[in-house]
């Protein structure tokens, strides 16, 4: 009985448009973040098609854009489902896996080659590997936060909304304008910013 009582509750909270906390900007935050990275990934994308001159691949813009609501569901709701049962520290454990996958970009922006790492997208497997290897990431953000935060529905509504523009956006700067090695600071920026969300976050719990 209870257990669906905070089902409810649950659902309840999602559908609250005015519920507008600090914590839902931090993850807005976090989801502007990640974009830029999406961003940068699919400037290089179209900027490689336009080299070899292969049609832009259009369809990545809606396959991502689910893939990473998913995945962010993946991670998110089972956190929920099981953080009455962990200890009150669990929010802290649960920004230190935002934190290390704040890291991890930022170790991947550093080593980054647009050479080696983007690949031709001209076929479905290709399109779906791309997307599900990008969504890994929302996973484990989707699980941290999960730790800490109820978040409404609205949220990841704007989720997709970002991840959508920043693909579309992408693809076509890159078309347009071609490789620009600069671009991989963006993959910087949005590790850092990752990591400095989760370490304010994990400040305030004290």
């Amino acid at each position: 009985m209870n257990s669906n009582l905070n089902i409810r509750h649950l659902f309840y909270l999602l559908l609250q448009p005015e519920k507008i906390t600090l914590e839902v900007v931090v993850t807005i935050f976090l989801f502007f973040a990640l974009s830029l990275g999406s961003f940068a990934l699919a400037w290089y994308t179209g900027a490689l098609h336009r080299k070899v001159a292969v049609r832009l691949p259009y369809p990545l813009i809606l396959v991502s854009g689910i893939a990473s609501v998913i995945f962010f569901i993946a991670g998110y709701f089972p956190a929920q489902a099981v953080l009455h049962y962990l200890p009150g520290y669990s929010c802290i454990a649960g920004q230190l896996i935002v934190l290390i996958i704040g890291v991890k970009l930022m170790a991947e922006a550093i080593r980054f080659n647009p050479e080696e790492k983007i690949v031709l997208i001209d076929d479905q497997q290709t399109l779906i590997i791309v997307s599900l290897a990008k969504g890994i990431n929302y996973l484990f953000i989707g699980m941290g936060l999960g730790f800490c935060y109820v978040l409404n529905f609205y949220v990841f509504i704007v989720l997709f909304g970002l991840e959508i523009m920043s693909i579309a956006s992408g693809l076509l700067s890159g078309n347009r304008f071609g490789l620009h090695r600069s671009i991989r600071t963006l993959l910087l920026i949005s590790g850092i910013a990752v990591v400095s969300a989760a370490i304010r976050s994990i400040f305030v719990q004290f």
